[in-house]
């Protein structure tokens, strides 16, 4: 499916000065590294394809997010056409052959099932990227999230592709709700690493969302090019409202993977005060037993309801094992609800360590309690909380600010790939004027055993997607 959308006319002339990106040269006050784009802003209109993974089932629904920012963001700027586009739900054979296990090797944890996810993923949005691109043709192809662009290096060779990410592989398979004590987990997912760091160095750009995920892609990637932007959000939706009278105050958690986000540590916090000095509101498609004090909603992203939920509770809380910078989180900031989290992916960037929110330690849920509890009973602290997380996201995350430095990024990408002497950038090649080259980084001993799986990669570049697919599904 795709959509197209385009901003207001450009102006013939424009005298706005030209922009400043992090990159890799000079390093300002905050430690990033600060460069001048290399050619003016042009008043050209800049064809951009946005390609979106897309939503998950009903435990992974930030893409649609993403898209709902994207929007807000270029109602408010002027020079972009855009089309909007995600990759279809997988069919029933390419998921049996992306998730089903492969005895005895599963026992193991070596039947690849992450290299297997993503290789099948990533070849049906190149398949997918190339028909939309050849049905309408576009300057830059914005692409999310870079798990989905492992086979896309041939891509980036013909039309400048820009890769937005909110982690890594090796950072998402770290987090604790994934059991990395496996000894075996990073054996399995080498090749999928080793494919995402050419992926990540053939990129025109990569937009990563917080600083966390940023040095990131600069330890994986070293040569890549790499600032940090988050597309934001609508601050016209989530803002604060007054909150109504209630008997008790409110606590509201939202997510969908509830075990691993914390939801049971977060009733086991609560305990015996749910009903009588609390109550507690829970977003989530899991099957929660309702109990005095507990209401269960099962609402969409853009419910109206959720919203609602946002604004009026007391404090949002998220115990998350395993997050890389929850929507949840910034939403309620935007509507100036306080919040509790814990440390774990971008969530400390989100809260400024701490000072437009509280941070707890994960699978602590006495911790939990006590901070829940202490909150509750300082209003003053909450509305102190509540007006910096609402000043952070009107600095960092208004999404109207930030496609107006998205489109800049883009117009300067295109303008530099229309030099006649500007070569695209190939993951083992010098990457063009203004980046950096470095010398290849060897490979560890985990990724040395993974020289077959990387030829995979190899095969996919040369050809037609679809001999690819067969290819992949015979080697499967």
């Amino acid at each position: 499916m795709a959509s197209r959308i385009s901003s207001p006319a450009a102006p013939q002339k424009s005298s706005k000065a030209i922009p400043v990106i992090r990159s890799r040269t000079n390093r300002d006050a905050g430690g990033y590294r600060m460069e001048q784009l290399r050619n003016p802003v042009e008043d050209r209109t800049v064809r951009v394809l946005f390609f979106n993974e897309g939503n998950l089932g009903t435990y992974i629904l930030g893409q649609g997010q993403l898209d709902a920012a994207l929007r807000t963001g270029l109602r408010a700027v002027s020079g972009v056409e855009c089309r909007f586009a995600e990759l279809t739900p997988m069919g029933r054979w390419a998921r049996a052959g992306a998730v089903r296990p492969i005895a005895p090797l599963s026992r193991a944890n070596l039947d690849f099932r992450t290299l297997r996810w993503h290789v099948i993923q990533s070849l049906r949005a190149r398949s997918q990227l190339s028909r939309e691109l050849r049905a309408w043709p576009a300057d830059v192809a914005h692409v999310h999230s870079s798990s989905i662009a492992l086979a896309m290096t041939a891509k980036m060779h013909t039309v400048p592709v820009v890769l937005s990410l909110d982690t890594t592989v090796r950072d998402w398979w770290a987090m604790p709700a994934w059991n990395p004590a496996d000894s075996d987990a990073s054996i399995a997912i080498a090749p999928s690493r080793a494919l995402e760091r050419r992926a990540l160095r053939g990129a025109a750009l990569v937009l990563a969302w917080t600083a966390w995920a940023c040095r990131a892609v600069e330890r994986e990637a070293p040569g890549a090019d790499v600032v940090e932007h988050h597309p934001g959000i609508n601050l016209q939706r989530y803002r604060p409202v007054p909150r109504r009278e209630r008997a008790r105050p409110k606590v509201l958690f939202v997510g969908g993977r509830f075990l691993e986000k914390g939801g049971e540590d977060l009733l086991a916090a609560l305990g015996g005060q749910l009903g009588r000095n609390v109550d507690l509101d829970l977003v989530t498609p899991a099957d929660v037993p309702e109990r005095p004090g507990v209401r269960v909603h099962r609402l969409a992203p853009s419910d109206e309801r959720l919203l609602d939920l946002q604004q009026q509770a007391d404090v949002l809380c998220l115990p998350t094992y395993g997050d890389t910078n929850p929507w949840a989180l910034l939403e309620a900031m935007a509507c100036g609800t306080p919040v509790i989290s814990t440390g774990v992916g971008g969530i400390p960037d989100m809260l400024d360590d701490g000072g437009a929110g509280v941070l707890v330690p994960y699978g602590d849920p006495r911790a939990l309690g006590e901070a829940v509890f202490a909150l509750l009973a300082d209003p003053q602290r909450r509305e102190q909380l509540a007006g910096r997380a609402r000043t952070r996201c009107e600095e960092r995350y208004d999404a109207r600010r930030q496609f107006a430095r998205l489109a800049a990024l883009l117009r300067e990408i295109s303008s530099t790939a229309r030099d006649p002497s500007y070569a695209l950038p190939r993951w083992d090649s010098p990457a063009g004027p203004g980046r950096s080259i470095v010398p290849s980084v060897p490979q560890d001993g985990n990724e040395a055993r993974s020289d077959q799986l990387l030829a995979l990669e190899n095969d996919a570049n040369i050809g037609d997607a679809q001999r690819a697919e067969s290819e992949q599904q015979r080697r499967v």
